[in-house]
């Protein structure tokens, strides 16, 4: 996956595109933790547990303001 993070794009994006986004390179950061030499291991896996977390918290957000 080739992906350059640009503000504006994002910015146009729905909660539901930046979630999946998220999601996407939180898979791409946890392949790299489970193919990485150990000393990387544990900073792509925070990496991955990060994107994650971020796509929950749009999620979340985006559900309180349709509410």
């Amino acid at each position: 996956m080739e992906y350059q993070f640009e503000a504006d794009e994002w910015s146009a994006l729905t909660p539901a595109e930046q979630v999946r986004r998220c999601l996407l390179l939180a898979v791409e950061a946890q392949e790299m933790a489970d193919r990485s030499p150990p000393k990387l291991t544990a900073i792509y896996q925070n990496i991955a547990d990060e994107w994650a977390k971020l796509a929950e918290e749009i999620e979340r957000y985006s559900n309180l303001r349709q509410h």
